[in-house]
């Protein structure tokens, strides 16, 4: 009994996570690698998933899987003393079998703009970097008013937010970009749509008529976008040339530099705002009820 005790004392004073009291960390979500980074918790990551790319030290993690599957063993293999997961965005089987495991586990789901300052904080305390992780929050939640004092109050801009071209797919009240919207004074033409991503017709769009038509272009995951010119061109925003491309590895992102991307995403609403602002005669018709 004494040998089993003195062995298992050796064992525990050999875990790295409880000699220095740096858990390792596997990150099955590319945003919740950032904010680790961000609080200086990024060290502690031994192994991430496909399209975790920023800062560019992510890059250099082990791989262990994806958004569609995860590669068990691998995971098993780094001896994680805490796997993270996005609770809408990871592989629910997988990591149903890693809690059969005996692995700990935290899930994590942003679902507004406001959660992005609570992930951190807890981040913060799972990885004992508190004080880093609490300084960052307040500075979130210190631009997130500053933003809304600025653009709420403004007048509203109707817009059409393209996330895919083939099928023309857009957002719904429930995607993580519609409150990004709103925070910018902006109303989503299809707000009314039951599903937070979907797609749409041509005659639906013609009939709705944005002021505005925004298409996030990103730099790491490229994809065509949607000629208006050719294929809409009776849409008054293309008649008066109001589209905006602001950026999606931004915007899309549950991250501090998420908020680059609204107050971009704000300049660019309120540029149209503008536009508008000069002329007569050529404000949009109320959106259909």
């Amino acid at each position: 009994m004494r040998r089993a005790v003195t062995a298992l004392l050796l064992l525990l004073c050999a875990s790295p996570a409880l000699a220095d009291q740096s858990p390792r960390l596997v990150v099955l979500a590319p945003h919740l690698v950032e904010q680790l980074y961000s609080i200086g918790a990024g060290g502690m990551i031994v192994g991430t998933v496909e399209h975790a790319d920023y800062p560019l030290e992510a890059s250099a993690i082990p791989r262990v899987g994806n958004y569609a599957g995860l590669q068990l063993e691998s995971i098993l293999a780094l001896k994680p003393d805490l796997v993270l997961f996005w609770q809408s965005g990871s592989p629910a089987a997988e990591i149903n079998q890693l809690q059969r495991l005996g692995i700990r586990t935290e899930g994590f789901e942003a679902k507004t703009l406001d959660d992005i300052a609570a992930d951190l904080e807890q981040l913060g305390r799972l990885t004992g970097q508190q004080a880093r992780a609490s300084q960052q929050a307040r500075a979130v939640r210190s631009r997130l008013a500053a933003l809304r004092q600025q653009y709420q109050q403004k007048k509203t801009v109707r817009v059409f937010y393209e996330l895919w071209d083939e099928p023309l797919s857009t957002i719904g009240p429930g995607a993580w970009p519609s409150q990004a919207l709103r925070l910018c004074g902006a109303e989503n033409i299809f707000a009314d749509a039951t599903a937070a991503y979907p797609q749409v017709s041509a005659e639906a769009l013609l009939q709705r008529q944005p002021d505005l038509i925004v298409q996030p272009v990103s730099t790491t995951e490229p994809r065509h976008l949607t000629d208006y010119t050719k294929r809409f061109a009776s849409l008054k925003a293309v008649q008066l040339q109001q589209r905006a491309q602001p950026n999606a590895d931004l915007l899309h992102r549950a991250t501090i530099r998420t908020l680059d991307g609204v107050a971009e995403l704000c300049q660019l609403i309120d540029q149209s705002r503008q536009f508008y602002a000069t002329k007569s005669g050529v404000s949009p018709q109320p959106l259909p009820r």
